[in-house]
């Protein structure tokens, strides 16, 4: 999906930036509470250009102090009830607990009684609640809600704020929901997996739109003549575990069909009830149809490397796509949010000679819970990689040979350990180093 393949229809980047784009380093200190966070090149754009910045953390403290209010956290369950479909006699008990602290702290005049901590918000659903449904919905709304409010105060979330979050989201995700509710997976046009986590929608438009994406190592990256795309809703996203590239595009419009290496395609979406550009939470399908708006369409830069525990965004309408090797896997979670920007006219550009393309939703048989325990299981892999690969540079071979042998152990002991071979074969790689030196 990335240059090798669209290079045939895409112009290289040029040695500078192009007119209209503006790199802008940030110093981490820019915004409070960004906790050492590493903040690369920002691209400022014009137009229907890409507009990525990148955040990476390496500060492996606790999560810095961010309380989330209870209006907060009752807009994020309501997406939660969305998302997950629950029942109104599950949601409703739910909503008035969160809102009884609403009225709390009004008559104690009170304004700190009414925005909690997210491990107190937890711990208020745990002693107050009394099915596991509801409080791992609670639970999944609580970790939601604080990446929400880290986002909205340009936070940088650390790597113990994106686990706690990853925790509570996983938990409700795996948890056998038995009163209703249910989180769903469905496959992208771009080839992944996405399960909805919170939907709010406004006049048939995304309001705000927290999912968690996963590319399998299946082999499946949707169709690479629709690779470059872009959104209507600012979008933002946390990386949970693997390796993601991201390219950045220019779009320029021509009149000769000869001239042109894309199309503009509009995209819609259907829910087994109708067919329409209004977007819909649970879809079937989605559609994109030629627009016969041509142009030529140029990388402007990437690839953008994107490994665990950064973030980066995307502006609205910002044309880029999305590499991921497909024997690997990927993970995100991420958010559409219209509050930080909103375009109406989002394309889709593909091959200039095709009338449209649909594609199918359906997940193949792969549950959230599945994946969710794969992301885990990568994710603990990769911590021990990297304890293996910081003590094989101070020569510490013995201590590099248990993380090591910890990490293979995962790849054959865990059942469904995501193509298993290719990353046994990495451990083993890194063990025959370090036997040679013991």
């Amino acid at each position: 999906m990335g240059i090798g393949y669209l290079g045939r229809f895409l112009r290289r980047p040029r040695s500078r930036a192009p007119t209209g784009i503006t790199a802008v380093a940030q110093d981490p200190t820019t915004h409070p509470g960004n906790g050492g966070a590493r903040i690369a090149a920002s691209v400022d754009t014009t137009g229907k250009t890409a507009n990525i910045t990148e955040t990476g953390g390496d500060d492996k403290g606790g999560h810095n102090e961010c309380c989330i209010s209870t209006s907060a956290l009752s807009r994020v369950f309501r997406g939660v009830v969305v998302a997950t479909k629950a029942p109104d006699e599950v949601a409703a008990p739910i909503h008035a607990w969160i809102s009884s602290y609403e009225s709390k702290g009004a008559s104690e005049h009170d304004a700190t009684a009414t925005s909690l901590r997210p491990e107190e918000w937890c711990k208020a659903a745990a002693s107050s609640l009394l099915h596991e449904d509801s409080k791992q919905l609670v639970r999944a709304a609580i970790g939601v809600a604080f990446l929400r409010e880290k986002a909205r105060r340009s936070q940088h979330a650390t790597p113990a704020d994106l686990a706690m979050v990853w925790d509570l989201v996983r938990g409700a995700i795996i948890h056998p929901m038995t009163t209703g509710p249910c989180f769903t997976a469905s496959r992208s046009s771009q080839g992944f997996l996405a399960v909805p986590l919170c939907s709010l929608l406004k006049d048939g438009n995304i309001d705000e739109l927290y999912r968690f994406h996963i590319w399998l190592p299946d082999g499946q990256r949707g169709n690479l003549d629709f690779a470059v795309h872009s959104h209507q809703a600012y979008a933002q996203s946390w990386i949970l575990t693997g390796v993601g590239k991201d390219y950045q595009y220019m779009f320029e419009p021509v009149t000769s069909m000869a001239d042109a290496t894309h199309a503009m395609y509009a995209l819609s979406w259907a829910d087994g009830k109708n067919t329409s550009a209004a977007y819909k939470t649970h879809q079937t399908s989605s559609t994109v149809v030629n627009t016969g708006k041509l142009g030529r369409t140029t990388c402007t830069a990437g690839p953008t490397v994107h490994t665990r525990d950064m973030s980066y965004y995307i502006r609205s309408a910002a044309f880029h796509s999305t590499e991921v090797a497909p024997d690997t896997l990927h993970a995100t979670l991420f958010v559409f949010d219209s509050h930080r920007g909103f375009v109406k006219d989002a394309p889709v550009l593909g091959p200039k000679d095709t009338e449209s393309s649909t594609q199918l939703r359906d997940p193949a048989g792969v549950t959230p819970a599945a994946v969710a325990n794969m992301v885990e299981t990568m994710r603990q892999w990769e911590v021990l990689m990297e304890q293996g690969q910081r003590h094989s540079e101070r020569a510490e071979w013995e201590h590099a040979q248990q993380a090591f042998n910890k990490a293979l152990n995962l790849c054959e002991s865990v059942p469904d350990f995501p193509n298993a071979a290719r990353y046994k074969q990495q451990v083993l790689d890194q063990l025959e180093i370090v036997q040679s030196e013991l």
